[in-house]
């Protein structure tokens, strides 16, 4: 199959939204731009009535707090479009890349140890990627597992111990730096955001990872190798959850196994609200990170208003059924 055909097929699926526009479906519509409303009237109405969200510090605290979730969110938005749903083996990924930075350089010096993390990330991803593109295996199911394993194997090297890094050196410095009144931290999301926006809409490769989500068939008929696709979507999710176990470690200078609990979820409910669709071949990395920016609002003003832990992971529980039931029957309203 041509890759004409593959590129039909693509447009045509990011095209429903806009038709049904012109149709005037509610549904389809909000599935389709509800995220930067919702966003807006959210921080406008945060602004109106809640007391303290309009401070420069609280704003900042947002941002900062937003980065590695963020971060981890616009990685595996990747795996999302392709069709593989989410890599649970983030929380792993995150902490063993934080543990690894401050440990190892500790020792042996910040270059050695980003080049340590980065080689942990690319056998997180490439296992992930082999057992879910090659061998076809649940992606739920493998990235549980590697999960486990992960997390498992730093904690046995790492005795569960907590990792300091020195006060004046350079991961502290970053953890405190800003640009301006804006943290480094939101730095790297947004850079992290461009790029891999740019990879996900202006390279042959983020064509395929959209066109195999799209039509896995078609793509594979095309001539192209669809576990390399899903080897490579892995590989993103896997470096992005390097950059966030940095800025993690960054934030308290300090690293230990337990440090990226809940990052799997918080990541996808980002994803999902974003508009990126868990049935693959829709959904771009700006969604995402309007969708990081809704639900880090969203907690920061329940926090503000008192609203217990309890309540808050509720609310985000509510986001993601709602979001995803939005986008189930848009799909099912476009295709009548």
């Amino acid at each position: 199959m041509p890759k004409e055909t593959l590129t039909e097929a693509i447009a045509v699926a990011e095209s429903e939204p806009s038709q049904a526009s012109t149709k005037a479906s509610p549904l389809e519509w909000v599935a389709e731009n509800g995220i930067f409303v919702f966003t807006a009237l959210l921080i406008l109405a945060s602004v109106v009535f809640v007391d303290g969200f309009a401070s420069l510090v609280n704003i900042t605290d947002v941002f900062h707090r937003a980065a590695p979730i963020g971060i981890v969110a616009v990685g595996m938005t990747f795996v999302v479009i392709s069709g593989n749903y989410l890599d649970l083996s983030v929380v792993a990924q995150v902490a063993t890349s934080a543990v690894i930075l401050i440990a190892v350089s500790n020792e042996y010096g910040l270059p050695l140890a980003m080049l340590a993390a980065l080689l942990a990330a690319a056998t997180f991803g490439i296992v992930n990627g082999v057992a879910v593109g090659y061998f076809k295996a649940n992606a739920v199911i493998v990235t549980l597992s590697t999960t486990y394993i992960g997390l498992g194997l730093l904690r046995y090297f790492s005795g569960g111990s907590i990792f300091f890094g020195p006060q004046d050196g350079v991961i502290r410095e970053f953890g405190l730096g800003k640009l301006g009144p804006v943290p480094y931290s939101a730095v790297v999301l947004l850079i992290m955001t461009v790029v891999l926006g740019f990879v996900l809409n202006r390279t042959n490769f983020g064509f395929l990872v959209r066109s195999f989500g799209v039509n896995e068939r078609a793509t594979r008929l095309s001539g192209t190798n669809t576990a390399a696709v899903v080897i490579g979507a892995f590989l993103v999710t896997a470096v992005a959850a390097m950059v966030a176990g940095w800025v993690l470690a960054a934030f308290s200078n300090t690293a230990v196994s337990a440090m990226s609990q809940g990052y799997d979820f918080r990541a996808l409910a980002a994803i999902i609200v974003g508009g990126t669709s868990v049935f693959g071949g829709k959904g771009s990395v700006l969604r995402t990170l309007v969708g990081v920016i809704f639900v880090s609002v969203l907690t920061n003003v329940l926090v503000l208003s008192g609203i217990s832990f309890g309540y808050q992971q509720m609310a985000l529980g509510a986001l993601i059924v709602t979001a995803v039931t939005v986008d189930a029957l848009s799909r099912k309203v476009s295709k009548r």
